[in-house]
């Protein structure tokens, strides 16, 4: 009887290990898309698609990542992690600061757009990102 307790307790880590990477690549692919849409406004391409959303998912991303290797760890050792209580103090931090500043950034970045004569595309859907053009030919 203990010993099917213990198959079946390692086969539930390797589970729990094998959808932390893969919720983990997730993160990591929407974190390019984030520092993508970045960079682009920081080099002031051509194109480029912004809202509040990026910079709270450019600032939460340092938070969920520790939490996925945080739950990897867990997993392989049954141990916390040391300084687990100041890592999530401070990423905490920065993730909720984030997600007030963003708000007046994602204002601010709106203004700043407009008077450098980007234009407006018609959105997809509420929720999709602003995208602003130099020409409205890149649009489509």
């Amino acid at each position: 009887m203990i010993l099917e307790d213990i198959v079946v307790d390692k086969k539930r880590k390797i589970i729990h290990i094998i959808l932390a990477v893969f919720v983990l690549s997730l993160v990591s692919l929407g974190m390019f898309a984030s520092v993508d849409s970045l960079f682009s406004l920081i080099t002031m391409a051509e194109v480029i698609s912004f809202s509040n959303g990026i910079i709270i998912a450019f600032f939460f991303f340092p938070l969920v990542f520790y939490f996925l290797i945080c739950s990897i760890y867990l997993n392989l050792t049954t141990r916390i992690p040391r300084y687990h209580d100041a890592y999530i103090k401070y990423l905490g931090g920065i993730a909720i600061v984030a997600f007030f500043l963003s708000f007046p950034i994602s204002f601010y970045v709106h203004y700043k757009l407009r008077s450098e004569n980007y234009l407006i595309c018609q959105k997809i859907s509420w929720m999709s990102p602003n995208k602003y053009v130099k020409d409205i030919k890149l649009c489509g």
